[in-house]
Parts: structure tokens; sequence; C-alpha cells
């Protein structure tokens, strides 16, 4: 067998999230991004008039070398995809939009709806978002449409309307230096500034328009192509149910030192998917079981909790156990055992490797040699290792990031012990998001695996493959360590 990286160009896929990022382009973005010299007037009170109203400026930057167009542009998106800038929202309903050929200075009027996440609990907001042209610049307003200020949902800003602005800086007679503005008509004095989340909010607002208008200067390309395989709608609701069954009781009750949020929530989205997906796939099969699996690398185990409380039978392995496998209770099946990945021949219909470290590279040849001859994989691939379970650098492209090399190795192995892929970019908070669905091909004599090649690629990998040193003997080994410095510098003091 080869040890170059296994192509997949003949795939024809979209690349997506971080494997797609350009990193020349994210070079120039990054040095301009280090511009970014904001000055805030959360603690005072610094006013202007514009469109005949009194506004007051919570934060400006400058910024150079962009156009109208640029900031044109991040106006469309933001209006087009409310979340981006209001979390909570769930999805933009654009009702019209009117083009009113800069009659008094505006340019366009788009009314949208609003429709948060809760929808059984938060109100769908109608707003008019209004694109001015001004004699110093630009300002994209953005206005609740209200009868009373109490009906302000939680998640929308309490102001009678706020404004992005795009001006000519006062810094400088650069004719491309340019001013942008966070400002708010509030309901009464200092409203918007009461709290610190509060100004967490404005504070974001500005960092994250100086960022998109520097990414429009540098021709953007949307970098991620979301909901490929599973619907945003379908995902989302799934999402919002595991989320209110499971979400509060483990943030409140993670007996583990890492961050609950950050993993409670990311397997929450992945179990979300992952269901979805199932799901998918027996409403086409027409089988009425639910599917089998494997987690391998499982690490904490929730994502097989999830999974096994939703009615799917499946087991995790991981090298050691970990505190909150206890707190699940004797039903779920988690497993302390060290995997040699060349031997391991499972009965399941899915294998999943979600950051599954020197176990991902294995997964599709798992899959191919499996006893159902038809058994499926999720891989999200996360550190980069071959098949030695060692890290490694695999060699770019230019423009290419190391995520994406290690991603066409991963389509590439997969291709290669005979699987169709396809890849979606989750909506989890990781920038190692990409999930790899492999399915067996189908041949003229049914399934298009091929074993043999996957035999070659388990002996070959066998002969190199060091299993990775549990934590719990690492920790030992430090401690040992640190006895013996002690000793040593016991003797001779």
């Amino acid at each position: 067998m080869s040890n170059k990286i296994p192509a997949v160009s003949s795939l024809g896929e979209k690349q997506l999230g971080a494997e797609a990022t350009d990193t020349r382009i994210e070079a120039l973005r990054l040095t301009e991004f280090a511009k970014f010299k904001p000055d805030y007037y959360l603690d005072q009170v610094n006013e202007i008039d514009l469109v005949e109203k009194r506004w007051r400026i919570l934060a400006t930057a400058d910024i150079e070398g962009s156009e109208d167009a640029h900031f044109l542009n991040v106006i469309r998106s933001w209006t087009q995809e409310a979340g981006i800038v209001i979390p909570p929202v769930d999805r933009t309903e654009i009702v019209e939009t009117v083009d009113l050929e800069e009659s008094g200075g505006s340019i366009t009027r788009t009314r949208r709806k609003l429709v948060p996440k809760r929808v059984e609990k938060d109100r769908v907001l109608v707003e008019d978002v209004i694109v001015d042209r001004l004699l110093n610049g630009l300002c994209a307003r953005f206005v609740p449409c209200l009868q009373n200020v109490d009906d302000i949902p939680f998640y929308y800003p309490k102001v009678q309307e706020y404004a992005l602005g795009y001006f000519k800086s006062d810094t400088g007679d650069d004719s491309t230096s340019r001013q942008l503005a966070i400002l708010v008509c509030e309901l009464f004095p200092c409203s918007t500034t009461a709290t610190k989340k509060q100004n967490l909010v404005w504070r974001d607002l500005i960092k994250r328009l100086f960022k998109w208008t520097v990414t429009e200067r540098f021709g953007y390309q949307k970098r991620v192509e979301n909901d490929v395989v599973i619907c945003y709608e379908q995902y989302s609701t799934k999402y919002q149910e595991l989320k209110t069954k499971y979400a509060a009781y483990w943030v409140e009750n993670w007996p583990e030192k890492t961050d609950p949020k950050k993993f409670v929530y990311e397997d929450i989205g992945i179990a979300s998917w992952i269901i979805c997906l199932w799901e998918k796939e027996r409403k086409v099969s027409r089988d009425s079981s639910p599917p089998t699996f494997v987690d391998l690398g499982c690490g904490n185990g929730f994502l097989v909790y999830l999974l096994n409380k939703e009615g799917y039978l499946g087991y995790g392995v991981d090298q050691c156990s970990r505190k909150v496998w206890a707190r699940f209770g004797s039903d779920i099946d988690l497993r302390a055992e060290t995997i040699e990945p060349y031997m391991f021949e499972p009965n399941a219909d899915w294998i999943i490797g979600n950051h599954a470290d020197e176990l991902v590279p294995w997964i599709p040849i798992i899959s191919a040699r499996a006893t159902t001859n038809q058994t499926k994989f999720i891989a999200i691939p996360c550190c980069s290792h071959d098949l030695s379970g060692q890290k490694i650098a695999f060699p770019l492209t230019a423009g290419q990031s190391k995520y994406h090399a290690y991603v066409q190795y991963i389509c590439g192995l997969a291709v290669d012990c005979g699987f169709s892929i396809e890849k979606e970019f989750l909506r989890i908070p990781s920038t190692k998001n990409v999930a790899i669905v492999g399915r067996p091909e189908t041949g003229e004599n049914g399934s298009g695996l091929r074993p043999d090649v996957a035999a070659k690629l388990a002996l070959q990998g066998q002969k190199q493959f060091v299993p990775r040193v549990p934590d719990y003997v690492k920790n030992e080994i430090r401690l040992l360590k640190a006895q013996s410095r002690k000793g040593n510098s016991a003797e001779s003091s």
C-alpha cells in the first residue's frame, strides 16, 4: 500500500468549515483584525443628531481600505440571517424588501420577522431594517415594530431602535479611512448600558462589525455549507427537545473538571444531528428497528448516554473511565478498554468516532471489516493522526489548512475501503466540526465494500500502531517524577 495521502478530488464535494480555510487570505485577515482599536462610550453620554433623531454613540472603531459595498454586503447578510447577531433567533423570515431609490436619503427598507428558538415562550418580533445614505457615510437602522415597549422580547435590545454606522473618519485625511459605529435611540437615559451583560453585547457587536467588514474587503466567500445532510428545521427541533430534557441538569451536576457548558451542549448538538440522520435513513429504508452503534474513544460518555436515553442501543469504549460514568446509571454501557484497532471487529450498524484522536483513521477500516458487512460510520476528526497512532503533519497545498488535509486523508481511506461519503459542517462550539458519514457503496453484487483493501491497510497499520498512553498512567509518571525531584532536592540540602 502507498503511504501517500489518498486523493479525494473525484468526490466533487464542497470543502467545509475549517477545512476550507485559505491560509493565505486568512493571514491577511488576521493582520487587519489586529488593527481593531475600538473606543467605547458605555460609561459616558456621547450624542449626535442623525436622520432627525437624537442618538447615543456606544462604540466606534476606525477601519482602513474598505468601501461602501463592503459595509452594505455585511448589512445584507445580517438582514437575511438575524441569528448571526442575535443568537436566540432561530430563523429570519423576509416579509418584503422595498428599493427606495435613495428617496429622502434612504436606500432600502426590509421588513422581517425574527422567529426565536423558544417559540413556545418568546414572541416573534417584526422589525424594519432601513439603510440610509448620509452626507458623511451610511447607516443601517433596526426598528422594532411594536405598539408597546413592554412587548420587546428578551433577546432584543431594549431600545426604540439601534443602528450600525459607516462614516467618514475624523482622523486623518486618508480617503479610504472610515469609522464604524454602534448607535442607539434609548427608551430612557442610559437604559442600554445599565448591566454588564448589555455592555458585553455592544462590545461584541462593534468587534463583529469590524471583522465582517474586513472580511468583505478580501472577497468573502462562505466557508461553510450548512445543513447539507440534515435540514436545519429538523435539527433545530431535535436540538431544542434534547436541550430541554438534559442540559440544565447536567450543566448543574457535571462532576468533571472540564467545562460542562462546552461538553454538554456540544454533545447534545452531535446527538441531535445523529438522531436526525438515523431517523432519515429509517424513513427511506422503512426499517422500524433503531440502529445499533459503538462509540470509539467515547471520552466522558455523554454522547452514548444521550443516544441510549433516546432509545438507541449501543456502547462506548475508552481507555479509562471518567467520574461522570458512575452518574449515568448501570443501564448505560461504557467500557474502559484499550482498543487494538487492527483486531477490533464490532457487530453494530454504525461506528462513531467523535474527536477520537488516533482511532479516527481506523474507523473506515474497522467499519469495512465489521461482521455485518453493512456497517456505516460517522467520524468527526480532530487532531491529525495516521494509522501508526502518531500525530502527523500532512503535506499541504497552497492555501490549504492542516485540518483540510486531515479530512482529505480520512475521506481517502474511506473511499479506498469502498465507502461513499457525505460531509456536514456541524453546528457545535468547536472549530473541528466536520462530520464524515461513510456508507458502503452499492455494487453489482450488493455491498461495494473492499474488505481486502481494509485488511491490507490494517496489516500496514498494525506494524506501526502504538496505543496512546492512558491519562492515569501519565499522571502516575508525573507524580513519580515530582516525588523523585523532591527526594533529590532534600538530599542535596
